[in-house]
């Protein structure tokens, strides 16, 4: 099999770790940058924000290029909104064409025009994978059989224990961490719960966001919130007792990439509780949940207080990922079945 892989390549954990995913299963794999094709500056945030001039245009011409040019078997469109239907048509003439969006196309963002684009081309597609269940039933309804929920990972090379020493051990100590993007949903009731019941916390995220939808009172606890990437992200978690996480209301999420992440660390993991979650973890086995303000802070008093329990759950639930492959390998095992399966059947049919 040989993929060409359409996806920008700015994070690590999206695109560039399908590539790589698909690399260690020996699938041959051409990446095209979309972003790359945008105008500079001022100009090209406005592209990417309105899908519209000049970089939008020379994309589109870019990959058809390079698509001609290196006819891969599989066309993987990675929540690339600068297609069009004519551009869709043109590669399935001799590529299977299928895509995949972390995001919620019919969530609360759904007036995105990135998403609206995507939400237009759904239908032409010949298969997709989603994040989430809950999209799988709003794919169906846009006319698309051939869908599949493709739950995220965890990058073994990134995620992964790590031993802190000396200073640094120190600079990254932590009794409660949260790691992720602000949101107005439950995430910021309960951070003030923690907070008001005088536990530390320690946020990390984009900035901007934060600023945006912190609440007063808590803006001078937190300081300036900044995001953490990569080993940072890694040494952050570590250094921690507890890592928080938070779904998002606005994706209808009752998971998020934490939950492999954090756990494939070596961290604790404190998640709000859900039935995927439930299915995913062994409950105060392998991870600790909770459904309430009151819950949070309770579990979270405890825990500071028991470090053996809370290394021993820490330890399970880094096993679970494991044995359970919430890798990205293990998961894109399962992407290249799911391809073959309905390829082979379409084309014998």
């Amino acid at each position: 099999m040989h993929v060409l892989l359409v996806g920008a390549q700015e994070y690590p954990m999206y695109a560039p770790a399908w590539a790589r995913g698909l690399r260690e299963l020996g699938i041959k794999v051409t990446v095209f940058d979309w972003t790359e094709s945008l105008s500079r500056g001022v100009v090209g945030r406005l592209e990417r924000r309105f899908l519209f001039g000049p970089g939008i245009n020379r994309a589109k011409r870019k990959l058809l290029e390079i698509a001609d040019d290196v006819r891969a078997d599989v066309v993987l469109l990675y929540a690339v909104p600068v297609l069009d239907i004519a551009t869709i048509k043109h590669l399935s003439s001799w590529a299977w064409v299928t895509g995949y969006h972390n995001d919620d196309p019919f969530g609360q963002h759904r007036s995105n025009p990135s998403l609206k684009a995507w939400r237009t081309l759904i239908p032409y597609f010949q298969s997709h994978h989603v994040f989430r269940s809950k999209n799988v039933v709003d794919y169906h309804k846009c006319g698309v059989d051939l869908v599949k929920e493709l739950q995220h990972f965890y990058l073994p090379w990134i995620h992964r224990p790590v031993v802190l020493k000396g200073p640094e051990k120190a600079c990254y100590a932590n009794d409660i961490v949260f790691v992720g993007h602000a949101e107005l949903d439950s995430r910021m009731s309960y951070l003030d719960a923690l907070v008001s019941n005088g536990l530390q916390v320690k946020v990390y995220g984009g900035t901007k966001y934060w600023q945006r939808y912190l609440p007063s009172k808590l803006k001078n606890v937190f300081g300036n919130i900044v995001p953490v990437y990569a080993d940072e992200y890694t040494k952050t978690i570590a250094g921690s007792k507890i890592s928080l996480a938070f779904f998002s209301r606005a994706n209808h999420d009752d998971y998020t990439t934490r939950v492999f992440e954090i756990p494939a660390i070596g961290g604790f993991l404190m998640c709000e509780r859900t039935s995927v979650m439930q299915d995913l973890y062994k409950e105060d086995s392998e991870v600790v949940m909770f459904s309430s303000r009151e819950e949070l802070t309770e579990k979270c008093r405890w825990y500071l207080k028991n470090d053996d329990k809370r290394i021993e759950i820490a330890n399970a639930g880094r096993a679970r990922c494991i044995s359970s492959g919430y890798d990205v390998v293990s998961r894109m095992k399962q992407w290249v079945s799911d391809i073959e399966a309905w390829s082979h059947k379409t084309y014998d049919d």
